[in-house]
């Protein structure tokens, strides 16, 4: 059996911040340092043997450490599980954004994606980029568990390509969430969606309902 394992990073700086990140952001809190270190003892407990791939971004490669350390192994750096690119919105506010382009950031809030309109990368070309690297990752450790150590929009995008799901099906991605796909007879399917169980309470992420949109995007 072949299974995915996604894992978004921990509580970043910029996180902190309610910044938008993209391929920009500082490492991790001291929270997202904890949380990296739940979930590395919860990845070496379930999946001892798994292979590690990681985004090269700084809070990925910071949040894989303790999991490479728990297993015993080095992670693979893949740059097509980056965050994707938010252009001049990088590193801004919400508040910011709002203030910068009121209408791209309307339509962006009411679901339509503008990204690509202010420099950065389209939601269609980060599925396609992200469910490569997944297939190509799935296809060389066939029949093993790989942890993929990622973002929020590569788990969100990601696994609506790979699932062909109607857009915005899924709700928003937790620091330190975890996915879990697995390979089957007839193709992928979803075994755990944003799960935060392996992490105490109080370094568990949770969104509102209206913070979904963003929150699943913002790195």
């Amino acid at each position: 059996m072949t299974r995915l394992v996604l894992v978004r990073h921990g509580q970043s700086e910029w996180n902190r911040e309610h910044r938008i990140q993209g391929q920009s952001g500082a490492g991790l809190t001291d929270v997202g340092h904890a949380q990296a270190r739940g979930t590395a003892a919860w990845v070496a407990a379930t999946h001892p043997d798994a292979v590690l791939v990681s985004s090269d971004l700084q809070r990925c490669v910071e949040t894989a450490a303790p999991v490479a350390e728990a297993l015993g192994v080095d992670p693979r750096h893949d740059s097509r599980v980056r965050e994707r690119s938010f252009g001049r919105w990088e590193g801004c506010s919400l508040d910011q954004v709002r203030e910068l382009d009121p209408d791209l950031w309307t339509r962006w809030r009411s679901g339509e994606d503008v990204v690509d309109q202010v420099g950065g990368e389209s939601g269609a070309a980060l599925a396609t980029r992200v469910v490569s690297a997944l297939r190509d990752h799935a296809d060389r450790h066939a029949g093993t568990t790989v942890v993929v150590v990622t973002h929020g929009g590569p788990v969100w995008h990601g696994m609506h390509a790979l699932l062909d799901l109607p857009f915005a099906t899924l709700g928003g991605v937790g620091n330190a969430a975890v996915t879990e796909l697995v390979l089957g007879e007839r193709g992928w399917w979803c075994e755990s969606w944003n799960q935060t169980a392996h992490l105490p309470p109080d370094l568990r992420t949770s969104f509102r309902p209206s913070e979904t949109r963003t929150a699943a995007s913002r790195g």
